[in-house]
Order: C-alpha cells, then structure tokens, then sequence
C-alpha cells in the first residue's frame, strides 16, 4: 500500500457503504475537519472507491475542498 494525495473528485463513495452518516454525524466531522484538518486518510481501491472514510469523503466536499 502507498500513500499518495489524489484529487477530491477522482474518488467515488462506497455505493455499497453498510455504514450511513446522519446531518448530525456529518456536523461532526465538518467541525473536526475545520479545527484538525484531515488526520488520516481515506483509503481507496485502485477504482477510486472509498474503502474507508465515506463520512470524510462527503463532509469534505460540503466544506468545498
């Protein structure tokens, strides 16, 4: 595995995402990506899909990164 920074739109959510993120939940991330910016990474396949980090990934582009 490597670590590499790709652009916010080449990555797609999970459709199959077991795990659902409620406006409160997202609040919560928002907030945190506001005060900490982004601690850990969202990990993805070599698709582009979002193995972890779906909540990230979508409260990261409300904030309009």
């Amino acid at each position: 595995m490597k670590t590499e920074t790709v652009p916010i739109d080449s990555i797609s959510p999970d459709p199959a995402n077991a795990r659902s993120h409620g406006e409160r939940n997202l609040e919560a991330i928002r907030d945190s990506l506001r005060a900490f910016g982004q601690q850990k990474p969202i990990v993805i396949n070599e698709d582009g899909v979002v193995m972890a980090g779906n909540g990230t990934l979508v409260a990261a582009r409300q904030l309009g990164w």
